[in-house]
C-alpha cells in the first residue's frame, strides 16, 4: 500500500493461527525422534560444566537487560557501541629486534592498524631493554595519535618511563599519550613461575601504585596496569576460569592499590583486561558480556562509582586452538572468534595469524588476520548495531549461566584467601590442568573435532615454510654478576633518568626490587601454567607419519577388507579411512570382496601389518571368524581392526582375533597410535 511516497506495509492479521507452546514444540520433537532420549539427543554438555538446550523461548527467564551505557553495563560501556567509539585493531606485531618491529609496525600501520601493540617477551620475543631500543621500536610513529599498549613482564616502571623518553624526545608531551603500559605481575608468574627481583608480591605492587600515582597526575589518558587472561587460556583453561581467575587478580590489584592510598575511582579506570576468545562462538559473547557485568558490579561494590565501572577490554584471538597442521583453517577460527569478540562489544582486538603456531608470522598472514576484523566491521557493518547480539533468549539466558559460573570460580578463589594464595597452593592450576585433560581427551575420542587435525586430514597437504623462528636471548648487562645497579628510587622521574643515562630495563628492576623492604614474606614463586594447543597430541602423530614418509618414501598404508557391494561396506570403510587419516595414515581401498577368504588372502599379500574388515552389523557374525581365521593362518601377526561395535558381538570377536575397533565412541589417539606402533611407527 502506497501514500504519497510512503510505502507502509499491510497489516498481517495471525489471530487464525494459535499461539505455539514450548509443550507443543517438545512433543514433536520426542515424536520425531523415534524413541530416542530427548535429552541425550537435543541436550549439549559443555566442558565449561553447562547444558545448553536445543530452543529458548519467551518464556525462558533471564536476569532483566539495561540498555547498552547503563550500569552494569552488560550491553555495552557505551551508549553508541561503535558509533561513538571504533573498536581498535590493536594486532600484536611479531619481532625478536627493535629494528624488525618498527619495520612491520609502520608497514601495518598503513594497512588497517589503529593501535599499536607491543609485546614483550624476554624469552622469546621481542626485547626493548634500552633507551635506544624504545627510541628505534617507535620511530616514525605518531604517539600523540595512536594508542600504545604495551604488555610488560616484570618491568612495569622502567618500560613506562622509556616509553615516556622516547615521547618526549619526539615532541610528544606524556600528557597526549593514549593507551597504556599494562603491568600485571600476577599474570607474568603464572606464565614464568616467578618474577624478576626475586620479592614478595607487596615489591611489584609499589612498582604499580608509582606508576599509577604518575600517569593520574602526568599522562591522565594512560593505563598502568593489566589483567591478563591468556596465561590461563593459552594453557586450556574455561572461559569461566579465565575470567574467575582475572575478577580475582584484579580485585587483588584493587587492595593492593588502596593499601598505598589510592581510591577505587583512581585504580578501576587504570586498568586494561585482555582475554582470550576461544572457539565457541556463542559462549563466548556471553562470558564477554558477563565479564563485563561482573566487574561492573564488583567496582560498584567496592566504592566506585558508574564511571570507574567501565570495563577496558582488550580482546585476542586463542592460541589454544590454532593448529600447526593445515594452518589455513586457523584462518577461518580466527575470523568466528574475531565475531564472537565484536559482537560482545570488546574494546580492541587482535586476531592471531593463521601461521603463528609454526613461525613467526609474515605479511602476508598479518594482514589476512587485521583483515579479518576489518571486514567485519568495514564491511558487515557490525560496528553500525550497539550490542547486535542483546535480547535474544538464548544470549541472555547464556550470559546469566556465564555470570553464576565465573562467579563461582571467583568466589572458590577468593575463599582461598585471593588469587595470589590461591596460585601458590596450586588451586587455580589444578582447575586448570584438569579442564585442559578434559579437552585433550574430548578430541582424542573425536567429541571435539579439529578441522583437519583429528578429522577431515589433508595428507597431500603442502607445509608451511618455516624461514624464522624464536631467537634465544642475547647475553646483556643484568645477566652478568658484577652489573652495576644504577640508583633509583620507586619514582617514575627517577627511572626516568637512570633510563636516559643508558640503564637496562633488567638492572633498573633489580635495584628497585633489591631495595624494597618486602615485608609479604618469600618470593612470589608458583607452578607457571604450560602453554598449550588442543591440536598437539594429534599433530605429534602427524609428524611421525611424516617423519615414515620422509625416510621410506611412502606412506604408512593400512588394508581395507571391504565386503559385499559397494552399499554394504563404503559407509564403514569411508569412515574408518578418516578416522586413521587422524594419525597420518592412508589406506588400500579394494572393491568389495565376496568371501572373507579372498579377503584374508588379499590383506595377507598387501604387505601391510593392519587390515580393518568394513562391513555391516548383520554380516559380521558370519564374516569375521572366518576371515579372522583365515587371515591368522597366513599372517599371524597381522592386527585386525573392526570398523564398528556390535557389542553382542564384541568378546566373541576378540576370542576370533579381532585386536581393535574403529567406531564412533572410540578414542582416535589411543587406537591411532595403536595401530602406528603394530606398523613400526
Amino acid at each position: 500500500m502506497q501514500q504519497g511516497n510512503t510505502t507502509t506495509a499491510p497489516e498481517l492479521d495471525f489471530g487464525e493461527f494459535a499461539p505455539a507452546t514450548y509443550a507443543e514444540w517438545r512433543e514433536a520433537a520426542v515424536a520425531a525422534l523415534k524413541g530416542a532420549d530427548f535429552d541425550k539427543k537435543l541436550l549439549t554438555k559443555l566442558v565449561e560444566g553447562i547444558t545448553l538446550s536445543p530452543i529458548y523461548n519467551k518464556w525462558d527467564e533471564h536476569a532483566p537487560v539495561a540498555p547498552a551505557g547503563q550500569f552494569p553495563y552488560r550491553r555495552g560501556t557505551r551508549a553508541l557501541g561503535y558509533l561513538e567509539k571504533p573498536c581498535e585493531i590493536a594486532q600484536s606485531i611479531p619481532a625478536t629486534n627493535p629494528e624488525d618491529f618498527n619495520r612491520r609496525l609502520l608497514n601495518d600501520l598503513e594497512r588497517g592498524l589503529t593501535a599499536v601493540n607491543v609485546q614483550l617477551n624476554c624469552r622469546c620475543g621481542l626485547k626493548l631493554r634500552t633507551q635506544a631500543d624504545w627510541n628505534t621500536a617507535l620511530a616514525g610513529v605518531a604517539l600523540d595519535k595512536l594508542p600504545v599498549y604495551v604488555y610488560t613482564g616484570s618491568c612495569g616502571i622502567a618500560q613506562l618511563s622509556m616509553l615516556v623518553n622516547t615521547a618526549e624526545a619526539t615532541g610528544v608531551k606524556a600528557t597526549d599519550l593514549k593507551g597504556g603500559v599494562l603491568y600485571d605481575p600476577i599474570g607474568a608468574a603464572v606464565s614464568k613461575g616467578h618474577l624478576c627481583g626475586k620479592k614478595g608480591l607487596c615489591g611489584y605492587y609499589d612498582q604499580m601504585a608509582a606508576m599509577t600515582k604518575w600517569a593520574i597526575e602526568n599522562a591522565p589518558a594512560l593505563q598502568t596496569i593489566g589483567v591478563s587472561g591468556l596465561p590461563y587460556a593459552d594453557s586450556g583453561a574455561s572461559a569461566f576460569e579465565e575470567s574467575g581467575a582475572m575478577l580475582s587478580t584484579a580485585v587483588a590489584y584493587l587492595r593492593a592499590m588502596e593499601e598505598r592510598g589510592l581510591s577505587v575511582d583512581q585504580v578501576a579506570p587504570r586498568m586494561r583486561f585482555t582475554v582470550s576468545v576461544g572457539a565457541n562462538l556463542f559462549l563466548e559473547i556471553a562470558r564477554i558480556r558477563a565479564l563485563r557485568e561482573l566487574w561492573a558490579i564488583i567496582v560498584k561494590q567496592c566504592g566506585g562509582s558508574d564511571e570507574a565501572a567501565k570495563i577496558n577490554l582488550h580482546a585476542r584471538t586463542s592460541y589454544w586452538t590454532l593448529s600447526k597442521v593445515d594452518p589455513w583453517v586457523n584462518m577461518l577460527r580466527g575470523s568466528a572468534q574475531a565475531f564472537s569478540a565484536i559482537m560482545a562489544g570488546v574494546d580492541s582486538i587482535d586476531v592471531l595469524p593463521y601461521d603463528a603456531a609454526v613461525r613467526m608470522p609474515d605479511e602476508f598472514s598479518r594482514r589476512i588476520a587485521r583483515n579479518c576484523s576489518l571486514i567485519l566491521l568495514g564491511e558487515c557493518n557490525l560496528d553500525k548495531v550497539v550490542d547486535p547480539a542483546g535480547g535474544a533468549w538464548y544470549i541472555e539466558n547464556l550470559t546469566d549461566e556465564a555470570s553464576r559460573k565465573t562467579w563461582d570460580f571467583f568466589q572458590g578463589i577468593e575463599k582461598e584467601g585471593g588469587i595470589a594464595k590461591a596460585l601458590v597452593a596450586g588451586s587455580v592450576q589444578k582447575a586448570v590442568n584438569a579442564t585442559a585433560a578434559k579437552r585433550y581427551e574430548l578430541a582424542d575420542q573425536r567429541r571435539q573435532s579439529i578441522v583437519g587435525v583429528n578429522q577431515y586430514v589433508n595428507l597431500d597437504e603442502k607445509k608451511l615454510e618455516v624461514t624464522e623462528g624464536c631467537v634465544a636471548p642475547a647475553a646483556h648487562a643484568c645477566s652478568a654478576a658484577d652489573a652495576e645497579l644504577p640508583e633509583v628510587s620507586m619514582c617514575v622521574c627517577s627511572v626516568r633518568k637512570a633510563a636516559a643515562a643508558g640503564s637496562t630495563t633488567c638492572l633498573i628492576t633489580k635495584a628497585l626490587m633489591a631495595a624494597v623492604d618486602c615485608k609479604c614474606g618469600a618470593p612470589f614463586e608458583v607452578e607457571a601454567l604450560p602453554k598449550r594447543r588442543l591440536a598437539e597430541r594429534f599433530e605429534s602423530l602427524l609428524a611421525k607419519a611424516d617423519a615414515w614418509v620422509e625416510a621410506k618414501g611412502e606412506r604408512p598404508m593400512v588394508f581395507f577388507a571391504n565386503m559385499g557391494p559397494l552399499r554394504q561396506h563404503k559407509a564403514r570403510a569411508d569412515f574408518s579411512r578418516d578416522f586413521l587419516r587422524a594419525g597420518g595414515l592412508d589406506v588400500v581401498y579394494p572393491a568389495g570382496y565376496q568371501t572373507p577368504e579372498e579377503a584374508a588372502k588379499a590383506a595377507a599379500e598387501s604387505g601391510c601389518a593392519v587390515c580393518v574388515i568394513c562391513s555391516t552389523d548383520d554380516t559380521y557374525p558370519e564374516i569375521v571368524p572366518a576371515f579372522c581365521k583365515a587371515v591368522k593362518e597366513m599372517k599371524p601377526d597381522m592386527m585386525v581392526a573392526l570398523a564398528g561395535y556390535p557389542a553382542d558381538y564384541v568378546e566373541s570377536f576378540k576370542e576370533a582375533g579381532v585386536d581393535i575397533f574403529i567406531h564412533v565412541r572410540a578414542n582416535c589417539y589411543n587406537t591411532v597410535e595403536a595401530i602406528q606402533n603394530k606398523i613400526g611407527l
